[in-house]
């Protein structure tokens, strides 16, 4: 695993360029995640100096105050950098210091600065440091929209926006309002409803203590009619406050999507919820439309929400909740609360438990291996071989479908299972066995008691191919060349070498234009090969392309796979020899197309048999460098041998002096 001891070392000289006292202070899986996608970015090579540079730089935005994986930035000094203004995605953590009216104008303004940062789960600020502290007290003017105005005059708020008040705000802009005193603008911030109020509770160990003195338990009673009490919010008493409300906790929120509405094609998210408080608990979805959208990124799975004077639709006694936001919806947020605070000190970054208890291992120090996974843990960041991919094992409930695929991997320390759920498992069922992956945030749970591992697109999983990394083949400082000879019999190693042969692999349902057997026909999503429904033991050539056949796919247990679905790619073995060896090795369809320099559809546009067998002579005496992996097929003691991804020896940059030992 040649990837892991780049990012040590990488992490390492990061430490060195950013005056950090030690590695351990910067969270392996960070430094793993974050040049896993800077190389797949990169199709071509990356020096060691600009990847380096890159992470520095990307350090130093969490150091300024962007938390890991960039959450709630604590301040307004972004918007005072003359060069780099702060994305319209940004969320801001704000507390208002004051409010007054602009005289001569009737309009609201407050003067807002960074909000406090939370606790960790041992009761110790996440970050600290006077130049953040002073970041943080940074103050600016804000326009308050006038949808707020009312919560001005209502007793109901006495007082709401002069108690410490935070709140959770993006979308943000700046303009200058003119006025200054010597002619110096006013940087004013413009009216935004992309905000969320901040209601906290004594119970929440996270609450700092400048902000425990003023905490909402009684708005939470007149408005919502719900109390905190047993690790949860209970029904306390009927709404005082005469309007809509509606109190949830988030369950999940769904990906940004466009849906037609109106005869219009609008944004739209939807965020699933539960009403806790209820005996029984009832579900809500509250549907998010247009300029809306945007708030959904304040909040996160086990937040609780508050909205007053939502738009609720009519229901049946027994049906969910269905609600959107209005003109005058307001919107409350209490972030999630633990309920208790608790540490497993394991390295200077502590393991935090969430509000289910899990342990939350997105700023731990070190990389976790498989043997050290147990039940109950969360944003796993794990690098390991892929031993085999499930074909789709189908999950069927009352409310439909979900596609589900069971992955085996292994990193020498443990074998673990892996459930991946939905469009990521569909992804997924590309990968081989042998191949080298990065998995983040992965969550674990037991399953006939065994620890079992799980992913999917709504928990942000993200799987990271790096055996198919092109640039890493392009890039001498970031990796070694091993000879053939001394393959392991399951590595994934970088190897330079001279083609010797290209043949076609042989028996797969191919175009029939294909006059070698070097191509096969696969279902595009997944990439396996597709089945003829009518003889599903044929094997073998098209008869007549132009002909309608019924294909099907067992990887995604599909019967029917629409034609537009099915592609050729090249099916071919190569022949390498390093001068320690000579060997024949499988070759991924793209790794294919890179060693024969033209596309699936070019060879099989070529007329007759002599023609395509010319086009696989011609990579003959060419020198590569490859990602090779070598690994042994389910139930077999057999050595294999793939190539993963290739270059021309020639593309490589110059080659550097070799950082392993």
């Amino acid at each position: 695993m040649e990837f892991d001891k780049t990012v040590e070392s990488m992490r390492k000289e990061l430490a060195v360029c950013t005056q950090t006292r030690s590695s351990d202070d910067i969270p392996w899986s960070w430094v793993a995640t974050t040049m896993a996608r800077l190389l797949s970015e990169h199709s071509s090579g990356i020096s060691r100096t600009v990847l380096l540079t890159e992470l520095e730089a990307q350090w130093h935005q969490i150091a300024m105050g962007e938390v890991l994986q960039i959450e709630t930035l604590r301040t307004v000094a972004p918007f005072f950098n003359r060069i780099i203004k702060p994305p319209q995605s940004t969320v801001f953590g704000l507390k208002i210091d004051s409010m007054q009216p602009i005289p001569g104008t009737g309009i609201w303004a407050w003067q807002v600065s960074g909000a406090p940062e939370p606790l960790d789960a041992s009761g110790a600020k996440i970050v600290d440091g006077h130049q953040r502290k002073q970041r943080a007290e940074t103050q600016m003017d804000a326009f308050v929209h006038q949808r707020y105005y009312p919560m001005i005059e209502a007793h109901e708020f006495a007082g709401f926006f002069t108690s410490a008040r935070t709140m959770f705000a993006t979308s943000l802009w700046m303009a200058d309002r003119g006025g200054g005193s010597g002619g110096q603008p006013v940087h004013t911030l413009l009216p935004t409803t992309a905000l969320a109020f901040e209601l906290r509770i004594q119970d929440d160990p996270n609450l700092p203590d400048v902000l425990r003195p003023h905490t909402d338990e009684k708005l939470l009673h007149n408005v919502f009619g719900v109390r905190f009490a047993g690790g949860r919010f209970v029904r306390s008493s009927v709404p005082a406050f005469d309007a809509d409300q509606l109190w949830c906790k988030i369950e999940c929120i769904g990906e940004p999507t466009s849906e037609w509405r109106n005869g219009r094609l609008t944004s739209y998210r939807c965020i699933e919820g539960v009403l806790e408080h209820e005996d029984p608990p009832v579900m809500v979805s509250i549907n998010l439309w247009g300029e809306d959208v945007a708030v959904a990124r304040l909040f996160k799975s086990g937040y609780y929400i508050g909205l007053v004077c939502p738009v609720v639709k009519p229901r049946a006694p027994d049906a969910p909740i269905e609600a959107e936001f209005g003109s005058q919806t307001i919107t409350f947020v209490t972030c999630s609360i633990r309920r208790k605070a608790s540490t497993a000190a394991a390295s200077q970054f502590s393991i935090a438990q969430n509000e289910s208890g899990f342990l939350d291992y997105r700023r731990y120090a070190h990389r976790v291996q498989l043997c050290q996974c147990r039940k109950d843990m969360i944003n796993l960041t794990l690098i390991a071989r892929i031993v085999a991919v499930s074909e789709n094992l189908p999950y069927v409930d009352s409310a439909g479908t979900l596609d589900r695929y069971a992955v085996r991997i292994d990193d020498s320390t443990a074998v673990r299972d892996m459930t991946l759920w939905g469009e990521l498992g569909r992804r997924a069922s590309r990968m081989l066995p042998g191949q080298l992956v990065l998995l983040f945030n992965v969550d674990t749970g037991e399953e006939n008691g065994d620890v079992v591992l799980n992913g999917s697109n709504e928990t942000s999983t993200r799987i990271f191919n790096v055996s198919e990394m092109t640039c890493i083949p392009m890039s001498s400082a970031l990796r070694s060349y091993s000879f053939l000879a001394s393959l392991s019999q399951a590595a994934n190693r970088y190897a330079k070498v001279c083609i010797v042969a290209v043949e076609p692999a042989g028996t797969h349902i191919c175009d029939a234009r294909d006059r070698l057997g070097a191509t096969m026909l696969v279902h595009a999503p997944c990439h396996r090969r597709i089945e003829r429904r009518d003889n599903v033991q044929f094997s073998g050539r098209l008869d007549n392309p132009a002909d309608v056949y019924d294909f099907g796919c067992p990887s995604c247990s599909i019967d029917i796979v629409p034609i537009e679905d099915v592609v050729s790619v090249f099916a071919v073995r190569i022949r390498i020899d390093d001068g320690t060896d000579s060997v024949m090795a499988q070759v991924t369809p793209a790794a294919a197309k890179g060693i024969l320099r033209i596309s699936p559809v070019q060879l099989l546009e070529l007329p007759g048999q002599s023609e395509q067998q010319d086009m696989l002579l011609v990579p003959r005496g060419r020198e590569i460098v490859v990602s090779v992996t070598t690994f042994c097929e389910p139930l077999s003691t057999e050595r294999e041998l793939r190539i993963d991804a290739v270059c021309e020896a020639e593309d490589v940059g110059m080659p550097s002096v070799d950082i392993y030992n």
